[in-house]
């Protein structure tokens, strides 16, 4: 029971330090190399995007299905005095994109890594989480009728933890996954794929926390015996 508070303890620490080093190093992370012959513009969807179809009376535009992902990029291909800029009349603002949202047709991803990662990833995580929401039920109940200091309750609150941690886990093996499929599949201009935006560290935090108070709670059932031995 203590080596398990011990080491659960340690795993917190070490993921916080890692959480803050890993923010500290987004914030500085870019690149920048000479002149490049690629374009970021706003206008209109090319054909692959889209099909145009006259009818009688005019056009009709008919958009074709995307597959939509969340990204974290960093420029790239910069000069030191090129910055993307926005004018609005006298007004001007400098821009610079940390996580955009990419559009790809569906008949160019189809049955790719992406994909197919997405649909396997989906189904385990969802099962995961049903299974913590019934454990989040059970110990609600257990709390109602003053079961706290149980062994039953330690063991849920350790369950839950730990399935928090498998959940996070399967997200950042997707993440990278996904991450270096696209980067092999798409090529953004000006910018380069850093990692497909998935949920931050709080689930592995809240995670190593429940486990750490579970085991809180079989220190607290102890006690509980001994004094009631002891009257």
């Amino acid at each position: 029971m203590k080596k398990k508070l011990k080491v659960y303890s340690i795993l917190l620490a070490v993921v916080l330090c890692f959480s803050i080093v890993n923010g500290v190093y987004e914030q500085n992370c870019s690149s920048s190399s000479g002149e490049s012959d690629e374009e970021l513009t706003f206008g209109p969807l090319p054909d692959e995007f889209v099909t145009v179809e006259e009818i009688e009376g005019g056009v009709r535009t008919i958009y074709k299905p995307l597959f939509t992902i969340q990204v974290e990029v960093f420029p790239k291909n910069l000069k030191k005095d090129r910055y993307l800029v926005s004018k609005v009349g006298e007004q001007a603002c400098q821009v610079e994109m940390r996580e955009v949202r990419l559009g790809i047709p569906n008949e160019k991803l189809f049955r790719s890594t992406p994909y197919i990662m997405t649909f396997c990833l989906f189904i385990p995580i969802l099962a995961l989480f049903i299974w913590l929401f019934v454990i989040v039920f059970q110990v609600i109940r257990s709390i109602i009728r003053s079961e706290v200091f149980v062994s039953s309750l330690a063991g849920k609150l350790e369950r839950a933890g730990i399935l928090l941690v498998v959940i996070q886990l399967l997200c950042y093996a997707g993440a990278y996954v996904i991450t270096y499929s696209l980067k092999q599949l798409v090529h953004l201009a000006y910018y380069e794929i850093k990692g497909v935006a998935y949920p931050s560290d709080i689930f592995i935090i809240v995670g190593l926390i429940l486990m750490i108070v579970s085991q809180i709670v079989l220190m607290g059932k102890d006690l509980k015996e001994e004094q009631e031995l002891t009257i």
